[in-house]
């Protein structure tokens, strides 16, 4: 017998789970604060119980505090699986026997002892991680011996392995390092077939919990706000979050989309554990596999520090590697370079929109005219309807802004991984978006960094932020190029993001050291005239 027992405790919760005369209690003072935990180590010890105990707390006090019926319903749903996970995940846990086999583990995904569970034999014998408290399987592809996760509360006939669900490129490959930037290719390329997509089985989504737990517990505070802001996951702020997103997000997830669009970007740049390791690794298999424009260019040879650039939306004939020479060459003329491609898709649907004709003046007719009237002007017809829509996930805008964070999430992954470096990155418009994530996911790891410099031009990132993760991944400056007569940023992003104002249009104004903002107004007249322009400080 194992229950859960829910209790407010004024703006926070306590949260009980027994099982055969075990317990684990969680406590928690509120949204932003840290549960604390207490109880039987056998209980405690399990990764993934514990994450999907507090994810069912989180969701159920956000859904007492909710009042949209929406995020009732959403929360309901989310907290009664979590709940019945957790629950029949004890029962296996207080299971376990000395039996014991080390394989590799599509939880957390390391080579580690796992043990037995009794009486857990049909349809597949079921085991425990000890390191992430996973339950697995082997995999189904004969001669496989690693391990496949599994929902403890729906057996499945057919369960795959990371490598042969396509999670990750290869076991083997976790922790591999890349020559160059532009070798990147063979570090994603997968070793096995998808067995998984053949066969059409679903995986089990605890892995949730064992993907991220066992790297950054309660260390990704991003990542439950991403989570909580998602359709799934409501409101949640703080720490209830933290551990909603640690219960809920998983390689499975990332690599399907859903939660893993919103989730995994945050999960990259919120822990710095995660770049160059396991985490790292799933992310940026998910992120290249969804995005089959990316590539990366080299465009030039050299002695120098490598360059790394990205464009932006409304870049046609900008886009290129002749655009973009004078540009690199007025600071770095030797250095060998590289252009990253990226949301081809995404920024071609976003341009189409913005590019109609008269939507620039619509634009901003509909700012003006909300701001006479004190309103946001959002539910007004038109192109400023679409963009400014933020409740529907599929506009162009949120499209091309989750693109560019994935991408930078990948394209941290893979400066991490290589031996080559540091870099200078620079970025134009969503690109500039792109370096940006990439430079904080960068800057959270240990070790020197591994970025010499940055260039921003017409930046497509709110100016507000705590930008100390930005400078803390340079040796030298940030280089932010803002102009107030870029009408795309003080017009479209200012309605696209409900009222904040872009860096490149104002500059970021943070006060910190290395993060320099330089106006250049009296040469940039448009969103697409800084590379042609601008003239690189340092």
């Amino acid at each position: 017998m194992a229950t859960v027992d829910y209790v407010p405790r004024g703006r926070g919760f306590e949260v009980r789970l027994t099982v055969e005369g075990l317990e684990i209690i969680a406590r928690g003072a509120g949204m932003d604060e840290a549960p604390e935990l207490s109880g039987d180590p056998e209980l405690i010890d399990n990764v993934a119980l514990v994450a999907l105990l507090l994810g069912y707390a989180a969701n159920e006090l956000a859904f007492r505090r909710s009042r949209s019926t929406e995020k009732r319903a959403n929360h309901r749903k989310a907290a009664d699986d979590e709940r019945r996970d957790a629950v029949a995940l004890a029962r296996l846990v207080v299971r376990m026997e000395n039996e014991q086999v080390d394989e590799w583990c599509s939880g957390c995904f390391a080579r580690t002892a796992r043990r037995h569970v009794r009486g857990a034999d049909r349809p597949a014998r079921t085991f425990l991680c000890l390191a992430c408290g996973t339950p697995t399987v082997y995999c189904a592809v004969p001669g496989c011996s690693h391990h496949a996760v599994i929902r403890p509360r729906r057996p499945v006939t057919l369960a795959y392995c990371a490598e042969h669900r396509h999670e990750i490129p290869g076991f083997a490959k976790l922790r591999a390092t890349i020559p160059t930037l532009d070798e990147y290719s063979d570090f994603l390329t997968h070793e096995v077939r998808n067995a998984a997509r053949i066969t059409n089985v679903a995986g089990g989504s605890i892995a949730a919990a064992a993907v991220i737990a066992p790297v950054a517990f309660f260390a990704a505070p991003a990542l439950g706000a991403a989570l909580g802001s998602s359709v799934l996951g409501g409101s949640l702020t703080g720490a209830a979050a933290t551990s909603h997103g640690l219960a809920m997000l998983g390689g499975g997830a990332v690599a399907s989309g859903g939660l893993g669009m919103a989730g995994g970007t945050a999960v990259v740049t919120a822990t710095g554990t995660a770049i160059g390791g396991a985490l790292g690794a799933v992310t940026a298999s998910a992120y290249f596999g969804a995005d089959k424009s990316f590539r990366i260019e080299r465009v030039r040879d050299g002695g120098g520090t490598p360059v790394v650039f990205a464009t932006g939306f409304l870049t046609e004939g900008l886009a290129g590697w002749g655009d973009w020479q004078r540009l690199v060459d007025t600071r770095y003329p030797d250095s060998a370079v590289y252009q990253v491609h990226w949301g081809a898709k995404e920024l071609g649907d976003l341009a189409g929109l913005v590019g109609a004709a008269g939507a620039m003046a619509a634009v901003q007719t509909l700012l003006v005219q909300g701001a006479k009237r004190g309103s946001k002007a959002f539910g007004l017809p038109g192109v400023g309807w679409v963009l400014g829509a933020k409740s529907i996930a599929a506009n162009p805008w949120t499209v091309a802004k989750t693109k560019a964070g994935m991408t930078g999430a990948l394209l941290a992954e893979l400066l991490a991984r290589t031996v080559e470096g540091p870099y200078v990155l620079m970025g134009h418009s969503l690109g500039a978006r792109v370096m940006v994530t990439a430079a904080q996911a960068l800057g959270t790891r240990s070790g020197p960094p591994r970025l010499e410099s940055m260039h921003l031009l017409g930046a497509a990132l709110g100016r507000k932020g705590d930008w100390r993760t930005l400078q803390n991944a340079v040796t030298g400056a940030v280089w932010n190029y803002w102009s107030a007569d870029d009408n795309v940023l003080r017009w479209l992003y200012t309605l696209a993001e409900a009222g904040q104002q872009a860096a490149g249009h104002k500059g970021f104004g943070s006060g910190l050291p290395r993060v320099k903002d330089r106006n250049v107004t009296r040469l940039v007249g448009g969103h697409t005239e800084y590379v042609g322009t601008v003239t690189l400080a340092g």
